[in-house]
């Protein structure tokens, strides 16, 4: 297997593939690429017997038999490979009691196998499918083995290996390592897992030095390895890296980099067998210059670079306003040490516990960020004044609120309880202000007209359209982020699904072909999106993506 930095010709480095971004979405593209392809084990589908028959007739038509007159596009191009290399008394991979599943690899079968599959994935068909064959009747509660099983080209040396490279600005893991590694996870722990390695298995063989090195995090309360819990998210950041060695990739990741420019070359035919592609960029370090060249660019960088901004006036002035989390945690830490857990829970507060003195913290945002940041709060006794555009006691609050609502109080009840005081607008919840459909107007320095003092200030419109002045210690805008794919000519916009608007996971994912990943609307062949960019906001849908890449890979004629 080729090194990442091998095959120089002067100036360029050649690939089949480069990667853009070394997420959850880039390891399980690499998975695949580095030769690892699902079997399916011929096993009913638990829960879906329409599933079942389709996967029957797909096995017995694709599947081919001991016959010398089988037609070779009955199987897939891993069994021609060994039809044409077996001798009489070798096994061939028909003889396998499980199905390779390149055999259903082409558009075509893939869309009978998926064809009324329904779940939480906006109909992405593929995602669909692939999520019902790793975690079948996950959305019923129910933890029941994989249909898949995951060969090697060890264990299969006919399996396909594509020439890769992976490239990220930090660990494998990609943004999973920005994030508070205290907070839990919003999936259970068993949706958080990428192929071949299932997350709870990882965890549970760690030693107890591992565990000491891996997981500083580490919390007997969250869990360890139990089938329905949450996992903080240190742990999944440490296994996401863990993974990359673990199933042997690392010589495919060149982390510690920064993408300046991915471009068709001009001149070049506008086929995907053509390295048509140029990818610039240098590495964080020692800012060394690196450029491939390459017959397809994958984007799977994630949608969290770039915090969203209110774009009001004092909001990039004044430090004391923040829109990172991990900001926001070490300003609470120049407060005094945290209270009781219980506080949290109980909402039994002492005189003795309230941080007298302090001004509040704003925080602005009904999603999940703003609703750690108000239970980060709480729990240390500083008051909140917390500001959001919906109103959950309108109506209409179903068409416009944010994920809160819909998380049950069994699995989530932090983010319930947090809910709960958004409508209840503070009456019964000490140190909590709610003020529904307020809008920022600026933040200010001002002086107090006693003291003559300098206060921060922030100005907001009451739903009225009265202005409002409000005192704070320091402001949080929680209001979602972007991807950053300045990279891109005009910074991605034209590759979305309303062309004139830029890329965002939720309201304009990039516009690809739902069982190929390519990007429809691509300067030439060979750009694809997978993950987040491409709709697939859940670590579980993104073999989907990742299985339409690299499907589409497989099949391209030689």
């Amino acid at each position: 297997m080729q090194q990442v930095d091998e095959r120089l010709s002067d100036v360029y480095v050649y690939k089949d593939v480069v990667v853009i971004g070394n997420g959850p979405s880039g390891i399980c593209l690499s998975y695949l690429l580095a030769g690892n392809w699902p079997h399916y084990t011929g096993a009913d589908h638990p829960g879906d017997e329409m599933l079942t028959a389709r996967l029957r007739y797909s096995v017995a038509t694709q599947t081919p038999s001991n016959n010398a007159n089988d037609s070779p596009e009955s199987s897939c191009p891993a069994c021609k490979l060994q039809k044409r290399s077996s001798g009489p008394r070798e096994k061939r991979q028909s003889d396998d009691p499980n199905h390779c599943f390149a055999r259903f690899s082409k558009p075509e079968n893939l869309e009978t196998l998926a064809i009324g599959l329904e779940g939480r994935n906006s109909g992405k068909p593929l995602s669909l499918l692939m999520d019902q064959l790793q975690h079948p009747c996950l959305d019923a509660g129910l933890d029941l083995p994989s249909l898949l099983d995951w060969k090697s080209p060890e264990e299969h040396e006919e399996h396909k290996v594509v020439d890769h490279v992976v490239l990220g600005k930090g660990p494998p893991g990609g943004a999973w390592h920005t994030l508070d590694p205290n907070v839990l996870t919003i999936s259970l722990n068993r949706w958080m897992s990428l192929p071949g390695l299932d997350l709870r298995d990882w965890e549970s063989n760690l030693s107890s030095q591992e565990r000491k090195q891996k997981l500083p995090y580490f919390s007997e309360k969250t869990g360890n390895g139990t089938k329905s819990t949450r996992v903080p998210i240190g742990t999944v950041a440490a296994y996401y890296k863990d993974y990359v060695l673990k199933q042997g990739l690392e010589k495919y990741f060149r982390c510690g980099t920064v993408v300046t420019s991915v471009k068709p070359i001009p001149g070049v035919p506008n086929s995907a067998k053509e390295y048509g592609w140029l990818v610039q960029g240098y590495e964080s370090e020692t800012d060394q210059p690196f450029e491939y060249r390459c017959k397809r660019v994958v984007l799977a960088t994630g949608t969290t670079d770039s915090s969203n901004r209110l774009g009001v006036s004092g909001e990039e002035t004044y430090n004391w306003v923040t829109h990172d989390f991990k900001d926001f945690e070490r300003k609470l830490d120049r407060f005094n040490s945290p209270l009781r857990t219980s506080l949290q829970i109980n909402d039994q507060y002492d005189s003795k516990d309230l941080k007298s003195g302090i001004e509040p913290i704003l925080i602005i945002g009904s999603g999940l960020s703003a609703a750690d940041a108000i239970m980060a709060a709480r729990l240390r006794g500083i008051s909140v004044i917390h500001v959001f555009r919906n109103n959950p006691n309108k109506p209409d609050r179903k068409k416009s609120l944010d994920k809160l609502q819909w998380l049950p109080a069994s699995i989530y009840p932090e983010y319930h309880k947090v809910y709960e005081m958004m409508g209840d607008r503070g009456r019964h919840y000490p140190l909590y202000k709610s003020l529904p459909d307020h809008v920022v107007v600026d933040f200010r320095v001002g002086a107090d007209k006693y003291t003559r003092t300098k206060t921060r200030m922030v100005t907001l419109c009451t739903p009225q359209g009265r202005l409002v002045s409000y005192r704070v210690s320091f402001a949080a805008v929680f209001i979602g982020s972007k991807p950053d794919l300045s990279y891109l000519q005009n910074s991605g916009i034209g590759l979305g699904k309303t062309p004139d608007k830029p890329i965002d996971s939720r309201s304009n994912q990039i516009d690809v072909d739902v069982l190929t990943y390519q990007v429809k609307r691509a300067p030439r062949k060979g750009l694809y999106a997978v993950g987040p960019l491409a709709g697939d906001n859940f670590v579980r849908f993104i073999l989907g993506g990742a299985f339409g890449i690299f499907a589409n890979i497989l099949n391209e004629p030689e």
